[in-house]
């Protein structure tokens, strides 16, 4: 029989497995026409949190919206180490360290897929349109598996 911590761990391997199959069978199927999937799974992700969960985002530029965010998944859900945002015009920059998919994250770059069904970029993304009521276009999503650092960037449209 598993201890608590072993089924906590098989519990995290088979969200990180479901999370692996669904972004590479929408690849499969899609190719990078996949991307496009980001504002729908936001939305739902974002919506998600903000029933189930709880989740207020307040906030009135893209900084405050992003550094909720962060604050929630690196304070409440332990699911990265740190974060950092910065504002730069119309262009926001979102750093994660040491998310707990980057061994998703992994295993999609060494089969050929870009990642995209990350909660980070999804949200963010999702919440930015919604409180600021704004498009946000997604310029740049680099994973560094070496550093375990990813670095968005999203602008405003």
């Amino acid at each position: 029989m598993a201890t608590e911590d072993e089924k906590k761990k098989n519990l995290a391997r088979l969200n990180a497995m479901i999370i692996y199959g669904l972004e590479k069978g929408l690849w499969d199927l899609f190719g990078e026409s996949a991307l496009a999937t980001t504002n729908t799974v936001g939305k739902g992700m974002l919506e998600l949190l903000e029933k189930s969960m709880g989740l207020e985002i307040s906030g009135e530029t893209p900084q405050d919206i992003l550094t909720e965010i962060g604050r929630l998944f690196v304070d409440e859900f332990s699911i990265a180490t740190n974060f950092d945002v910065t504002h730069t015009d119309d262009t926001v920059d979102f750093i994660v360290d040491n998310c707990v998919l980057m061994n998703v994250e992994e295993d999609l770059i060494k089969a050929g897929i870009k990642p995209f069904v990350c909660p980070y970029l999804n949200i963010a993304s999702a919440a930015m349109r919604q409180r600021l009521g704004e498009r946000t276009a997604v310029r740049e999503s680099d994973v560094n598996t070496e550093s375990r650092r990813c670095t968005l960037q999203f602008q405003m449209v």
